[in-house]
């Protein structure tokens, strides 16, 4: 896509944005649209804002899982590592 078509496009979406806008604040019919509309775009952020929170926990928790399991296999790394260290101390 080439810069006149991008400017183009940009300038009729803006276009079309600047009409529906101006419907909704400016004629009574788009009044009463937003008023159906608005309590519907209340409920979709909250659920949107729970959804983000649910996501942010779960990737906590994820990484706390992870870090579990990196300490854990860590340890166990150490264990084997002692006990190859002692058996060759030892001459095993």
């Amino acid at each position: 896509m080439d810069d006149r078509s991008r400017v183009l496009a940009t300038s009729m979406l803006g276009a079309i944005a600047g009409g529906v806008w101006g419907w909704l604040y400016l004629t009574a019919n788009g009044r009463r649209i937003r008023t159906q509309i608005e309590p519907k775009l209340d409920d979709f952020r909250r659920e949107l804002a729970t959804a983000v929170t649910t996501v942010e926990k779960a990737r906590a928790a994820a990484s706390e899982g992870w870090q579990s399991f990196n300490d854990l296999a860590g340890a166990s790394r150490g264990v084997t590592g002692n006990f190859t260290n002692r058996g060759a101390t030892h001459g095993v």
